[in-house]
């Protein structure tokens, strides 16, 4: 345990000493200034404080110290007399009374997130000013039964869709299936951060002690599968005539989106951003590192695709022709999130000529997907989940020492191709 004592030493240029306490830890000495003054007439002639003022005033900053000392329980074991000081010190200047605006520690943490993540998280935190009604919060504020709060005001807040927005029922039970727990668990994730920040627990400091999180249930979202299409319905898209190119040298979008679905669906179901970024193939193999998920994998989330002749005039068409990129994409569209809107609003179009309710473009992952795995194609669900790039928490392990055999993932992709009619498209 940690001794303290009151003493002074030197005399300062104004005659006056200053009163320090002295820490003592595993044989270790360190001195701390304090705000307590002593005139010489405060003092023996041996430099001992008489003065029972500053001796009260002393005392009560060494009770203040082992008080601090009490807390930091078996911990204060391992902490070196350095790091013990810096801990009284924290604790007596009062800095443990912390104060950090959640809103704006969130926004700077959005800030350094992809613009797909960010917007996520954006809305997440527009939520949350919503509900507060105004644009800052203390983060001791974010208690348990402040949560609970929030999470019914998810649950019963009408839908942010404006005058587009579907009936009120409708979009509240989209709330409760979806945005309640997605937006309690960006919360909880930015809140991770900030105590991740601001603590450190080596050395005593906990700046936000309280994790109110931990009596908040936040339901997982629970994946829908209302997304894939049937091999009628994609069939439909392959066979779905095309619109008049507009001039200028602008695309239609309703093409643009009949194409990459086609094209996405083809490769494995390969993403809008994927697509936007993609590297020339080479010997009719793409290989790219998908964006979603490259930076949370050792593996870099990477993927090798087979071109199947069915949709190489697809490729062909929207061919950037040099050795940076293979499509021509970023010719048309400023970022890849901008391209994605388009071929959306493109398939939102095709979808009410074909009658597919709330067609998407990351439809067709799913639908590759679901149609791998129905008796038509035959593919067992393993090989599904390895086409789809997906990592198997229990397999991790195991594929370091494995090498990937792509070429089963393109036997698989082939059986899919060959349940289509692909005459309708140019070639």
């Amino acid at each position: 345990m940690a001794t303290f004592k009151a003493e002074v030493q030197n005399k300062r240029a104004d005659g006056t000493y200053n009163v320090r306490i002295r820490v003592t830890h595993n044989r270790q000495v360190r001195r701390m200034s304090t705000n307590i003054y002593a005139k010489q007439t405060d003092l023996t002639k041996g430099l001992k404080i008489k003065n029972p003022d500053i001796i009260n005033a002393s005392n009560k900053l060494i009770s203040q110290c082992i008080t601090i000392c009490n807390d930091l329980s078996f911990s204060i074991v391992s902490m070196s007399v350095d790091e013990l000081v810096e801990a009284l010190k924290y604790k007596l200047k009062g800095e443990d009374r912390f104060k950090l605006d959640f809103i704006k520690f969130a926004n700077g943490e959005i800030a350094k997130m992809k613009s797909g993540t960010a917007s996520f998280y954006t809305s997440a935190i527009n939520a949350l000013i919503r509900f507060i009604n105004q644009d800052n919060i203390d983060i001791s504020k974010i208690d348990t039964e402040f949560l609970r709060k929030f999470k019914s005001f998810l649950e019963t807040e009408p839908s942010q869709g404006g005058s587009n927005r579907k009936s009120k029922k409708k979009a509240e039970s989209n709330l409760k299936g979806r945005a309640v727990s997605a937006y309690l668990t960006s919360l909880r994730s930015i809140y991770n951060r900030a105590r991740d920040e601001y603590n450190d627990e080596d050395r005593g400091i906990i700046r936000i002690p309280y994790y109110p999180f931990k009596k908040i249930s936040i339901k997982q979202n629970i994946i829908t599968r209302k997304r894939a299409l049937t091999i009628e319905q994609v069939q439909s898209i392959i066979n779905l005539p095309y619109e008049k190119e507009i001039v200028g040298g602008r695309w239609s979008r309703y093409n643009l989106a009949k194409d990459c679905f086609i094209i996405s669906f083809a490769l494995i179901g390969m993403n809008s951003a994927d697509l936007y970024f993609c590297a020339p193939a080479k010997k009719g193999i793409i290989t790219y590192n998908r964006q979603k998920t490259k930076d949370r994998r050792d593996d870099k989330a990477e993927m090798k695709v087979k071109i199947e002749s069915c949709i190489q005039a697809l490729i062909d068409k929207y061919s950037q022709k040099d050795d940076k990129r293979l499509f021509a994409f970023c010719r048309h569209y400023a970022d890849a999130q901008s391209f994605n809107r388009a071929i959306n609003k493109g398939l939102k179009q095709i979808g009410e000529k074909l009658g597919i309710e709330n067609l998407q473009y990351y439809a067709a992952r799913h639908s590759w997907a679901t149609i791998a795995c129905s008796s038509a194609a035959g593919i067992d669900k393993s090989t599904v989940h390895e086409a789809l790039n997906h990592v198997d928490d229990k397999m991790k392990i195991t594929d370091i020492y494995i090498e990937r055999d792509w070429t089963v993932i393109w036997e698989a992709n082939r059986k899919v191709l060959v349940l289509f009619d692909w005459s309708g498209l140019p070639g």
